[in-house]
C-alpha cells in the first residue's frame, strides 16, 4: 500500500501542479478585469470627490484696488487753540486744525476678501478673511491738521472680518427660526449696497448699526416676508490699518451690544422693504484716532449710548430700473458721569487741543440723522446714484465698522455722494465717485465732549477697480 501511493504521488503533484497554474490563470483574467473596470471608474470617483469638496466650502474672492485725490479747507474751529510753537516747523505760529487749506498727496489702497460658506444640513458656515494695504502710513487723513502724526510704521493688515453658523432645527417651517454664532455679520448693512453694486452683507440697516461683533443672534420668521431679530454681542474694531482715509471713527475696547430689529417686505411702488431697529451700547469704551502718542489708558467707560432707526429701501420703482431709500436714526446717550480727557493743560501737554470740545463726560443731548439716495440702472453695464446724508450737532452714530472708509454716516453737518458704475466684463466693474463732506461741528464719529462750531469742507474724487466672483 505505501508502494503504491509512493507511484501516484507524481500524478497528484501533477495534477495539482496544473489545477494551481488554472487557479493562477483565473486570477490573473480578475485582477485585469477589476484594473480595467478601475481606470474606467477613478475619473468619475475623483470627480465625485473633488465635487463632494466643493459643495461643503465654496470660495469667492474679492479685490479692490482704490485711488483718492483728497482736499481739505478748514476755517475758524470755535475754542480751537493749537498754534505750533515748535520754530522748526514749517508752520510756526499758525494753528494746527483751523484757518487752513491743504491738498493731500493722492492716496491708494487695496483690498483683498476670500468669502467662504458651506451647506452641511440645517446648519451653514460663512466666513471671510480680509487684507488691506494703503499708502497713508505716513500721512493720515484721519488727522486734519497741518503737522499730520504719522500712523502705524506699517500700512497693511490681515484679519479674520467674520466666521459664524447659522443653525435653523426647523428649515422647512412657515415660521423658521435661525440661531447663529461667531463673528457676525453685522457690517455693510441697507442700504450701503447700492452704490457697492452688490447684495447687503449685514442684517441690519447701517445708519442704526454698523459694527464688527461676536456673539449670537436669533432670527424668527413671523411671517411670509417678516423677521424679528435680537442680537447680544460684544463690539470691536478693526485695526486702524483697514481704515487708513477718514477721521469718523473711534477704536472701540469695550461696548456690549443689545439689538432688537424687525424688517419686512411689501409690493408698494415697487420691491420695498422696510426696517426698524432698537440698538444699545453698554458700558461703551472708546478712543478716537488722535495719533499713535494715545492709547487705551485715555479712555474710559462713559456710560450707554441707544440708537433707534427707521428706513426704507425701494427698487423697480414703478416698474422702473430705479432704486430709492430713505433712513432715519436717533441717538440717545446715558452718560454715567464718567469722562475722557483729551485736552492739552499744564498737567496733559501731550493732549489733542486746548478746546473744551476735546474733553468731557458722554454727549448729553439727543442727535439725529437722515439718509436718503437713488440709483438708476440704464442697463447691465451702466448705473449711476446719488445719496444725501445728514447728522445734528450731537449726533453719535454707532458705524465704528463701517465698510465706508470715510464713514460719512457719522458726520455732524452735511455729506454728498455722486457714483457711476461700469461693468465692462462679467465680475469685473469700475467706479468713479465724489464724496463732499461739510462739518458743521466738531466730533463726527465721538461719543464724548460739547460739540463746537465748525466750518470745514472734505472733497474727495476716487476711482476704483473691483473684481468680485
Amino acid at each position: 500500500m505505501k508502494i503504491l501511493s509512493l507511484l501516484t504521488l507524481p500524478l497528484l503533484l501533477f495534477a495539482s501542479s496544473e489545477s494551481i497554474d488554472l487557479r493562477i490563470l483565473e486570477l490573473e483574467q480578475q485582477l485585469r478585469h477589476i484594473h480595467e473596470d478601475l481606470d474606467e471608474r477613478m475619473p468619475i470617483i475623483e470627480e465625485n470627490e473633488k465635487k463632494t469638496i466643493l459643495d461643503k466650502v465654496n470660495f469667492a474672492p474679492e479685490l479692490s484696488l482704490r485711488f483718492d485725490d483728497f482736499n481739505y479747507n478748514s476755517k475758524k474751529i470755535a475754542g480751537e487753540n493749537t498754534i505750533i510753537t515748535d520754530s522748526s516747523n514749517p508752520y510756526y505760529g499758525q494753528q494746527r486744525r483751523d484757518e487752513f487749506t491743504k491738498h493731500f498727496d493722492p492716496a491708494t489702497s487695496i483690498r483683498f476678501k476670500l468669502n467662504m460658506n458651506a451647506t452641511m444640513g440645517n446648519a451653514k458656515f460663512y466666513g471671510r478673511l480680509i487684507y488691506a494695504n494703503s499708502t497713508q502710513s505716513n500721512q493720515r487723513l484721519c488727522i486734519l491738521s497741518r503737522d499730520i502724526k504719522s500712523g502705524a510704521t506699517t500700512s497693511s493688515a490681515f484679519d479674520v472680518e467674520r466666521a459664524y453658523i447659522d443653525y435653523s432645527p426647523n428649515k422647512s417651517s412657515d415660521y423658521a427660526f435661525t440661531f447663529s454664532f461667531g463673528i457676525l455679520p453685522t457690517t455693510d448693512g441697507s442700504p450701503m449696497q447700492y452704490k457697492q453694486n452688490k447684495k447687503r452683507s449685514s442684517l441690519f440697516p447701517s445708519l442704526v448699526f454698523d459694527m464688527n461683533t461676536y456673539g449670537v443672534i436669533a432670527t424668527q420668521k413671523v411671517a411670509q416676508d417678516t423677521f424679528i431679530r435680537v442680537i447680544l454681542a460684544k463690539a470691536y474694531t478693526l485695526r486702524a490699518n483697514f481704515y487708513p482715509y477718514q477721521c469718523n471713527r473711534e477704536n472701540i475696547y469695550n461696548a456690549g451690544v443689545v439689538g432688537l430689529y424687525t424688517d419686512t417686505k411689501y409690493h408698494f411702488l415697487g420691491e420695498g422693504l422696510i426696517s426698524l431697529g432698537f440698538n444699545a451700547l453698554h458700558n461703551l469704551k472708546a478712543q478716537p484716532y488722535l495719533g499713535p502718542d494715545m492709547d487705551i489708558t485715555v479712555a474710559n467707560d462713559l456710560g450707554d449710548m441707544i440708537t433707534l432707526g427707521l428706513g426704507t429701501d425701494i427698487t423697480n420703482v414703478l416698474d422702473t430700473k430705479a432704486t430709492i431709500f430713505l433712513h432715519t436714526a436717533l441717538s440717545n446717550p446715558h452718560p454715567n458721569g464718567n469722562i475722557d480727557d483729551y485736552q492739552i493743560t499744564a498737567t496733559n501737554p501731550d493732549g489733542f487741543t486746548d478746546a473744551t470740545y476735546a474733553t468731557g463726560p458722554m454727549l448729553q443731548e439727543n442727535g439725529y440723522s437722515v439718509f436718503l439716495g437713488t440709483k438708476y440702472d440704464f442697463n447691465d453695464v451702466w448705473n449711476m446714484g446719488a445719496e444725501y446724508n445728514y447728522g445734528s450737532k450731537y449726533w453719535f452714530s454707532a458705524t465704528q465698522g463701517a465698510e465706508d472708509m470715510f464713514n460719512k454716516l457719522a458726520t455732524r453737518g452735511s455729506a454728498y455722494e455722486f457714483y457711476l458704475n461700469w461693468t465692462y466684463y462679467k465680475h469685473l466693474n469700475t467706479k468713479l465717485s465724489y464724496l463732499g463732506i461739510h462739518e458743521d461741528y466738531t466730533g463726527s464719529g465721538w461719543h464724548f465732549g460739547e460739540p463746537a462750531s465748525k466750518d470745514a469742507t472734505q472733497d474727495i474724487f476716487s476711482l476704483t477697480l473691483e473684481a468680485r466672483f
